[in-house]
This record gives structure tokens, sequence and C-alpha cells, in this order.
């Protein structure tokens, strides 16, 4: 109830701010785009790769096209795609929700860059960021998705920011894995087949990273929600076994939100062969890392989809949320993705249909309920 207070109220604050920061008078200036994307950084790279295809289209070609993303994928980015991006605006997500003035002058400087075109191309639309920038901006055409069928924010949407755009793209309402639901939208965008069939990152650029152990495993233990989070106590069970069983060293990775349960899991863990890189690496360094590993181990999190688009072979541990939308990766996408799933889901698997409809928005399991023993089987099998 809180939540949905504070959204309302920041709804009507938008309604004042953009009152100030949109100037009408401003001509769009030709030849330029917008492409707005500020969801999370899994997100992202299952959404990169098709950047290029922008600039291959003959319509597009000579198009100055800028990128409005998350700052937390700045620096990949940066590195990544500045053959197909010319310039960069990076949003600080929990600042824009809540400082105004911040939020101002974003939307204020989106407004006077006069765009002729602005692209949104998230399926799950927010009215709230990308649907706000999409409206501040003065552009001719502003083009979006369709967005997701989840019932709480449609609704929303339809009444509210669906108008913002001057054309939706359609999206089919199969539950379709993320990296070929952002295929979809510029295919129709585009009108154009597109030829790539999976993530990919290259790691040739990356700094560096000094003392990494010849042979190792990574182990990404965090997780962006705590029900996705599996208890510190299993990873170490886990990596004891490799210890224990193997001549791999273990390297333990995440952002600087998860240092404490990193350093629980390394003071959990006591041995020298441990490595804990938690907050030293850039995002790129992190997949070079997780690259050179055996195996990454991880909760279902940014990781598995860095080892995805550096071709890495990782275990997975899911409560099953979103199932189908962004895990398990479809075979023809990348095999070398092992998952375990609470039992719920597992005996019935083999019902494919059922089991991404029943965990396509949302999951109540318990991630918990996964014992240690499943994914120590599990690597058992993958470094015998």
């Amino acid at each position: 109830m809180i939540i949905k207070i504070k959204n309302l109220i920041n709804f009507i604050l938008f309604i004042l701010i953009r009152r100030f920061a949109k100037k009408k008078g401003i001509p769009p200036v030709p030849g330029t785009m917008l492409i707005i994307r500020l969801d999370a950084i899994g997100d992202y790279i299952l959404f990169r790769n098709f950047l290029k295809f922008i600039k291959e289209t003959e319509h597009y070609k000579n198009y100055k096209i800028t990128l409005c993303g998350n700052v937390l994928w700045k620096d990949i980015s940066e590195s990544l795609d500045k053959s197909y991006i010319d310039d960069f605006i990076w949003i600080k997500r929990k600042k824009f929700y809540g400082n105004f003035l911040y939020k101002f002058s974003i939307l204020k400087k989106i407004n006077r860059s006069g765009f002729e075109i602005v692209v949104n191309p998230t399926y799950t639309r927010e009215i709230l960021y990308g649907d706000e920038i999409a409206w501040i901006s003065n552009a001719k055409v502003k083009i979006g998705s369709q967005g997701a069928l989840d019932k709480y924010a449609k609704w929303k949407r339809n009444l509210f920011s669906d108008n913002y755009y001057t054309n939706l793209i359609e999206t089919s309402s199969e539950n379709l894995f993320e990296f070929n639901r952002n295929k979809e939208f510029f295919e129709k965008w585009l009108s154009s087949k597109i030829d790539i069939k999976s993530p990919c990152i290259e790691t040739g650029s990356a700094e560096p990273v000094k003392n990494l152990p010849a042979q190792y495993i990574t182990v990404f233990p965090g997780a962006s929600k705590t029900d996705k989070q599996w208890d510190i106590d299993n990873f170490a069970v886990v990596c004891k076994f490799i210890l224990d069983n193997f001549q791999f060293d273990i390297v333990i990775t995440g952002a600087e939100k998860e240092q404490e349960i990193s350093r629980a899991l390394e003071a959990k863990l006591a041995n020298p062969r441990v490595i804990n890189l938690t907050s030293q690496t850039s995002l790129l360094q992190l997949a070079a890392v997780i690259g050179s590993s055996e195996l990454l181990i991880s909760n279902e999190s940014v990781a598995v989809h860095l080892a995805a688009a550096v071709n890495k072979q990782f275990i997975c541990i899911s409560n099953g949320e979103r199932l189908g939308r962004f895990h398990p990766y479809p075979k023809e996408i990348f095999d070398k993705a092992y998952y375990v799933y609470p039992d719920e889901i597992l005996n019935n698997i083999h019902d494919e249909n059922f089991v991404k409809e029943a965990y396509r928005f949302s999951s109540s399991l318990s991630i918990n309920k996964i014992i240690p023993n499943r994914v120590i089987e599990l690597i058992s099998k993958l470094l015998k």
C-alpha cells in the first residue's frame, strides 16, 4: 500500500515537473534518434546485440543515435556499443524516481535535445521511467513496445501512457525468452529479418584481472531479490565439495551491494584457495573472469547472462520466477545452461507449457527448498 501511494505521489509530481521541463517550441533535429533502455544489467545483455542492426538499415544508417541507459551498465556499454551509439545519457534509477531536481534536469535535457525519433523497445514499459522520457521529448515519431501482459501494469499503460507513442509495436502473447522478445521488436520495427542466434560479449578490451588462479570456478552468490537468493550456507556446502574433490579454486564475484554475503561465504570457507573479487571488477572484467573459468555457479542473476554471452557453461539455482522469459535458456540460443529448481517445478518440467504459464510472472516457491546435493550431483557430472 505504501509503495502504491508513493507511486501515485510520484506520478502527480511528474505531471507538475513536466509542465516546466517541456518546451513545445523546440523543433526536432532531422537524423537524430533516442533509444531508451533503463532496465537491469541482465536485460541489457539480452538487448545490446540488436543495436548494430539499426545502423545497418538504409533508412537509419546515417542517424546520430543517443542511448539513454541505466548507469549500472555504463562501463560495459561505453566499451562495447560505441560503434553503434554516438552519444549516451546515463540515468540513476533510484535518483530519477525520488530526486525531483535530478528528474527535472534529465527531462529538460532530453526535451531540449530535439530528437526526431524516440524508441523505447522495453517490453516491461514503466510509466515513471521510459514512458516519461518518451513523452517529454518533442519527437515527431515515438515508437514503443505494446508491452508485457502483467495485469497490474497493462491497465495503467493503457490508461496513462500508451497514447504517448505514435506507434506501438505489437507483441506476441506467447511467453517468449527475452532475447527472442527483443528480436521480435527489432524485426517488426525495422521490417527486416535479423540473423542473430544468441547474445555475445567480446571481452578482449577488458583490463586484465590480476592474481587469478590457473583453474577456478566462479561463484556468484548474490541476487536482485531475497527470494531469489539461495542461502549462503548452501553455497558454502557446494564450494567445500569442489575444494575437497577437485583442483579448481573458487573465485567469488558480485557487485558492491553483495559484499556482505560474499564476505560471509568467504569466512565460512576459510580456505586460501578462495579469492573474493566482489565489487573489484568492472562488468566487462566480470564477463572476462567468468569466461576464463571452468564453470559458473549462480543464482538467477546478471552472472548467468554474462556467462551465456561469453559462451561459458553455468549452473543456475532458481525459484522459478519469470520462468520462460529469463530462464531457462532455450537450447537453440545457449546449450550449456543447467538449472536447478524446486521440486514443484522439476516434477512438471516435462510439461513446458504448464510451467512456463504457472511461473510466468511470479513464484511463491522457496529457493531454499533446493538442497545442496542437487547442485553437487550436477557439478559432478559436468566436471567428471
